[in-house]
């Protein structure tokens, strides 16, 4: 019996540290700024009086304290669903973040590890691309430039074995130089890959 496709669940919370502060950051500068300009709003209006009718019964009091009562009561559902809407869009928002910046750190660590096996895909509306593309393209290229290091340096050692293999009296004279002339040639193609990249200091 075949076994049962199992959808993959998709989790929205990949770094929680990270989404945590950018969602709770967001909060406090909606919050800050709907507070300031609360504040101002009362500055402006301090000296000022409000009357209102409900119910029958007239209401009078100071403009912001009225205000802000009347609005928050007529407007709380409105609030709650600005706020679970806000939400929703920063945990989008972190997720096309955090999901490329845990696959950078695995790619780096596996670069660390001097693994450069790993090639970074991302997502289609996920953040980062460039740097992805880049980080793909220098392990593509020094896997590149190893493997041509480790193919002359091959090349080295099954000279060097040849001529050990055979007594130097047994070697003509252009034998001895075509052997030479080989190694010297596959050793500055190797130096010559290597002098292409800038190293840091030791």
């Amino acid at each position: 019996m075949a076994s049962k496709h199992r959808r993959r669940v998709k989790n929205f919370f990949i770094n929680k540290n990270f989404q945590g502060k950018i969602i709770l950051a967001l909060f406090l500068a909606v919050a800050v700024s709907g507070l300031l300009f609360l504040v101002v709003f009362g500055l402006f209006s301090a000296d000022t009086m409000t009357i209102s009718y409900e119910n029958n019964d007239l209401h009078m009091g100071n403009t912001p304290i009225m205000l802000f009562k009347k609005a928050f009561v007529a407007n709380w559902v409105f609030l709650v669903t600005c706020a679970t809407l806000l939400f929703g869009i920063a945990l989008i928002t972190t997720h096309r973040i955090a999901g490329p910046l845990f696959r950078f750190e695995k790619a780096l660590a596996n670069m660390v590890n001097k693994n450069l096996t790993d090639t970074i895909r991302l997502r289609g509306k996920d953040e980062g691309k460039d740097l992805a593309q880049q980080i793909n393209l220098f392990n593509t290229s020094l896997s590149k430039d190893l493997r041509e290091v480790n193919r002359r340096s091959q090349a080295i050692h099954d000279l060097l074995t040849q001529y050990a293999s055979l007594s130097s009296s047994k070697l003509s004279a252009e034998e001895i130089d075509s052997i030479c002339k080989a190694i010297k040639t596959n050793n500055d193609k190797i130096h010559g890959i290597l002098s292409s990249y800038k190293l840091a200091d030791d």
